[in-house]
């Protein structure tokens, strides 16, 4: 069964307007020292399996955190709301043979700014959304 963190960022990086702003800079977790801004990280945070009274059901919901990372508040912002199109557009879709039943935000975004470890008036802004994403899972 495939990932569905894979699924998740092989989905936000196949949308045209966020490939435009970042290519393919999603990575899982962290993002490396020195990337070139902006950039994504995504985390999952966690998994639940949709039980029943007979046993689990074969719809699961993982708890994705996505970060947009730019070096202006409004760059962070724009990349944020590509990613949320991209993901809240097209429902009930196949990708990299995971099917996805349903994405929502959760909550509201959190901003966020890092000062540079360089000592520098660099900065990083942080625009943090999470989303539910309830996707197939096999129960045999």
């Amino acid at each position: 069964m495939p990932d569905i963190s894979a699924t998740i960022r092989a989905r936000t990086i196949a949308d045209s307007a966020v490939s435009a702003l970042v290519g393919t800079r999603m990575y899982a977790d962290v993002i490396p020292q020195k990337c070139t801004m902006p950039a994504i990280s995504y985390s999952v945070v966690d998994t639940v399996a949709n039980e029943h009274l007979t046993g689990i059901a074969d719809v699961s919901r993982a708890r994705i955190q996505i970060d947009a990372i730019a070096k202006t508040r409004g760059g962070a912002n724009a990349l944020a709301d590509a990613i949320r199109l991209a993901l809240q557009m097209d429902n009930r879709i196949t990708t990299s043979g995971q099917f996805v039943n349903e994405i929502n935000l959760i909550g509201g975004e959190e901003f966020v700014f890092e000062k540079s470890e360089s000592g520098t008036d660099e900065r990083r802004f942080i625009n943090s959304q999470d989303f539910y994403v309830f996707y197939r899972t096999t129960t045999s």
